[in-house]
């Protein structure tokens, strides 16, 4: 499973320079670079026969190298279905790609395609710098939209870049991403338990496991954001869903700072003090982590469906995209998401390209390699493990829909909050005094 994830949510430190320094991006206010060719609008899907009046066309494309497996497939099922177009894709890693995107994008070989990342830091800055084509029509001619449902707000921008959420659709990510509670179902069949789907259930199955001389939960929390997705699971269970979505992508008026997420804080910090949480948790990496759970240490390990590959060739292990309080609202979103460059000059080969990869068909090739589609698939046969996220991916985006990611809220959240989580759950810090914190970065962000 790809793993770019859990790295989504820091990515905004290492590019905040990069952001400010070409369009004032990661803030209200800025120029913009207008468009070098005309946008032509979509009506239905492009065909082989519009494409061919092109010409002899090479269509540059950036992709995240966890895309590698999926482009060896849909590269050539595009090529020859568009055989005057020859596609040279670069894969880069999550953090080369989201640092240098924004200067290749505005740059005189920009690719015709490339992968971005919602919230401010990358997908912001594209959409405020004018470097990338609003894909509403696309969105519509592929039927992407009914797809996407709600949560396809996390690809909405206005047309300035300074509101999230909203207006246009500028991106189009075919795969769902979500954190959620991973149980073994062997231990808890053990402690005469079924899996957990409230919070109070969960915690008593904490209790039990503990008293049991068992590891309740096991956490790796190296790269800090593990912690933070497992805080998601709490605070999706006792704040609206749709709250916390606004926060996030900055809804006027938004506050993070209210009693159920204090509540959340305390009772993430209770599971630490009362020794729920696996020691020595800061120090262990989410794979080790993952690992360790899957070879049979602890009864749960909170963490998204990119580590159901490693955690399914162990015991038999139940999924859960969050907890029914919340109506199953955990941290997640769409992958990454694919953008048309303003500057091609093949804008009908890009947008087939994109088109593509968005496609119910393509949706077949991604559950073939065990990502979810948001799209849908046939039913995952003899894998029970894919079975459980498909459903839980459709549990999520029919329910109270994904959290997306702290992280977004500004180009510096990531470290407010984890560094701030850190010290909340050792009982340095308060939880009010974090919330404070948090949402001091929110204001100043969001003031002009």
């Amino acid at each position: 499973m790809p793993t770019r994830r859990m790295r989504l949510t820091g990515a905004a430190a290492a590019v905040t320079a990069l952001a400010l320094g070409l369009a004032a991006c990661s803030a209200p206010g800025g120029s913009r670079t207008e468009p070098s060719a005309p946008v032509e609008k979509i009506t239905a899907p492009v065909t082989p026969e519009q494409v061919a009046e092109l010409g002899e066309v090479t269509l540059s494309v950036w992709a995240d190298q966890g895309e590698q497996d999926f482009m060896d497939q849909l590269v050539p099922a595009y090529e020859a279905e568009f055989p005057n177009v020859t596609v040279d894709i670069q894969f880069k890693s999550f953090n080369d790609l989201t640092a240098t995107v924004l200067n290749a994008m505005n740059s005189a070989d920009a690719p015709d395609v490339a992968q971005g990342n919602q919230g401010w830091a990358t997908d912001g800055a594209l959409v405020k710098a004018g470097l990338i084509r609003p894909l509403d029509d696309v969105a519509d001619a592929y039927d992407y939209r009914d797809a996407a449902g709600d949560a396809i707000t996390q690809l909405q921008w206005s047309e300035d870049g300074s509101a999230f959420g909203e207006g246009a659709v500028y991106g189009m990510s075919p795969d769902n991403q979500m954190v959620g509670l991973f149980s073994n179902r062997e231990k808890l069949a053990a402690l005469g338990l079924g899996t957990p789907t409230t919070l109070d259930e969960l915690e008593a199955a904490f209790a039990a496991a503990k008293a049991a001389g068992q590891t309740p939960l096991v956490l790796g929390n190296a790269d800090k954001a593990s912690a933070m997705q497992t805080f998601s699971i709490l605070q999706g269970a006792l704040t609206p869903a749709a709250d916390t979505r606004e926060w996030i992508t900055g809804a006027k008026g938004a506050d993070f700072a209210v009693d159920s997420n204090g509540e959340a804080l305390d009772r993430f910090a209770e599971w630490v003090a009362k020794g729920y949480v696996s020691a020595g948790y800061d120090g262990t990496s989410p794979d080790d982590a993952a690992a360790a759970f899957a070879s049979g240490e602890g009864v749960f390990f909170i963490g998204g469906n990119w580590y159901a590959g490693a955690i399914s060739d162990g015991a038999a292990f139940d999924f859960t995209p969050g907890l029914s309080d919340g109506d199953y609202a955990s941290s997640g979103s769409f992958g990454m998401p694919w953008h048309v460059s303003s500057k091609s000059d093949a804008t009908l080969a890009a947008i087939a390209f994109v088109g593509m990869v968005n496609s119910p068909e393509s949706a077949e090739l991604l559950a073939g390699i065990h990502r979810v589609p948001i799209q849908p698939v046939e039913a995952a046969g003899d894998d029970a493990m894919f079975a459980a996220l498909l459903d839980a991916s459709a549990t999520q985006l029919d329910g109270a829909g994904p959290l997306y990611w702290y992280g977004w809220a500004t180009d510096t959240m990531f470290d407010t909050f984890t560094g701030g989580l850190q010290e909340v759950l050792a009982g340095r810090e308060s939880a009010d005094a974090l919330l404070e914190r948090v949402q001091s970065d929110w204001v100043d962000f969001h003031t002009d």
